[in-house]
């Protein structure tokens, strides 16, 4: 058995829920509205996320970034990119500007404009900023998947794509941060995933060894290719809706988080079975 003692694990769809925490957002703001100018809050939240979505890849210098930092138009609507690297420099400039217009914008769409609209399309930022940085809800087995790690006495680190002040503050909100070595994430780091340097540079902070780690992420693209580039196995979690036929010999496709321990163990178990580097 080849004990897998450097656990890599993603943050946001792992052991946050970042999606459902959008979409409240989205919908708190559009209460805001609802009772400033009484548009049905629905409405104004699916305007508002499609319409800085669209204002957010208009800025035509932004799709470099957005890929090479694994960041979305949801970031820029709430994070200041602190302690980000140079190159986002032009980025942390523009973001007034952008939620500015974003929430404008949605107004407009919506017919409320001029000085009201204004003072309107403030408070849903604000509320909005309000949400994305007080809802942080662990999914279910997050909590419980962290504290065996530490229990067990593995290295556990965090390898996230994203603004460095929302990352951050997220894993302080979920109070598993003492269970972990700091955090490496993509805008403070210089790359992200799938970039073999971001699992790399995760095992070497918790002071591990790439041949016995482990990645554990939900998404194909970033966390698993990322953890192949480096040659190293990796417990995906697809959900029940995923499609995709079993990918790679050196990874174990999961439903959820709560069955992440039991796949590690499997993992371990069939170390002897694995392919030859």
């Amino acid at each position: 058995m080849k004990r897998r003692d450097t656990v890599v694990l993603d943050l946001d769809g792992t052991l946050i829920d970042e999606r459902g925490a959008v979409d409240r957002a989205f919908l708190s703001a559009g209460h805001v509205g609802h009772q400033l100018i009484g548009v049905d809050a629905a409405h104004l939240a699916r305007t508002a996320r499609i319409t800085a979505q669209r204002l957010w890849w208009k800025a035509r210098w932004i799709d470099p970034l957005s890929d090479a930092f694994g960041i979305s138009a949801w970031d820029g609507l709430s994070e200041d990119f602190d302690r980000a690297v140079p190159a986002l420099a032009r980025l942390r400039a523009w973001l007034p500007s952008f939620r500015e217009a974003a929430w404008q914008l949605t107004l407009e769409r919506c017919g409320v404009g001029g000085d009201g609209g204004r003072a309107v399309a403030a408070a849903m930022n604000e509320r909005y900023i309000q949400h994305r940085h007080q809802d942080v809800t662990l999914l279910p087995g997050a909590a419980e998947l962290v504290e065996q790690l530490a229990y067990e006495e593995r290295r556990v680190v965090v390898l996230t794509n994203g603004p460095g002040d929302g990352q951050r503050r997220k894993l302080a909100a979920t109070r598993l941060l003492k269970y972990m070595y700091d955090p490496v994430i993509s805008t403070e780091a210089g790359f992200a995933k799938p970039d073999p340097r971001a699992v790399a540079s995760a095992v070497d902070r918790a002071g591990g060894q790439i041949e016995t780690a482990v990645v554990i992420g939900d998404t194909y693209d970033r966390d698993i290719l990322g953890a192949l580039a480096c040659d190293v196995p990796s417990i995906w979690i697809t959900g029940q809706s995923s499609t995709r036929a079993h990918p790679h010999p050196r990874v174990i496709r999961v439903d959820s988080t709560q069955t992440v321990l039991s796949a590690l163990r499997a993992l371990e178990s069939a170390s002897g079975k694995e392919p030859s580097r």
